[in-house]
Formats: C-alpha cells, sequence, structure tokens
C-alpha cells in the first residue's frame, strides 16, 4: 500500500477478490493491475459498510501532474469490504450513488 500524503510505496499485500469481483472484472474488461492503481491513487470513500476507491477527473489531473497516467482508469470503482477482500468493481461517473453513512447525523438534527 501507500501513504496516502506523499504516495510513497511501501509494501504491498495483494488483496482477495470474491468470486463475485473476479466474475464483474471479467465481464467488464478490469484487469487486477486496474484494481491495483485504484487501491493505490483513488479516492476513499467509506459508505454502506465497505471503502469505495474511485478514479475520477481529479485523481487523473492530480497524479497526471506527477507523471501517473490514470486516464484509462476514468470511472473506475473499486469495493472493498472491511477485511479487505474486493467484493465488486465497475466504471461509473455518479458518484451520488454512494451514499455517505453519516453517524451522528439524526443525533444532531434537532438540536437548537
Amino acid at each position: 500500500m501507500t501513504n496516502r500524503e506523499t504516495r510513497i510505496t511501501t509494501p504491498f499485500k495483494a488483496p482477495t477478490f470474491s468470486s463475485h469481483a473476479e466474475t464483474r472484472m471479467q465481464q467488464r474488461g478490469i484487469k487486477h493491475d486496474d484494481i491495483r492503481m485504484a487501491l493505490d491513487y483513488g479516492r476513499e470513500i467509506r459508505a454502506k459498510g465497505l471503502i469505495f476507491y474511485v478514479i475520477g477527473h481529479k485523481e487523473i489531473t492530480r497524479y497526471g501532474l506527477l507523471g501517473i497516467d490514470l486516464s484509462d482508469l476514468d470511472g473506475l470503482q473499486v469495493l472493498v469490504s472491511a477485511c479487505g477482500a474486493v467484493v465488486t468493481t465497475y466504471r461509473s461517473q455518479d458518484l451520488h450513488a454512494i451514499r455517505v453513512t453519516h453517524r451522528n447525523r439524526d443525533r444532531h438534527r434537532y438540536s437548537h
């Protein structure tokens, strides 16, 4: 894995893949290297009890300035379980579909 602040490469443990993820990768033409790039450079969003690693326009621009070409991965989303297994992966530009869970949202909603 890498340090998210400076992106210094550290030893990486290859993720495990569910059979569903392997099937979807094959159907969608997503390679294991694509998953690795998403895990290393993707935006991390915690929602629905999963961790979403997303490669979007911001990541492509940010890392492009550093000489890392992520343009072929535009829209790639990798969903990882709490135990670190890749659950599924797909391409979508719609980040609004990822509903972030706010733990204390309702508790503070009605406080004056």
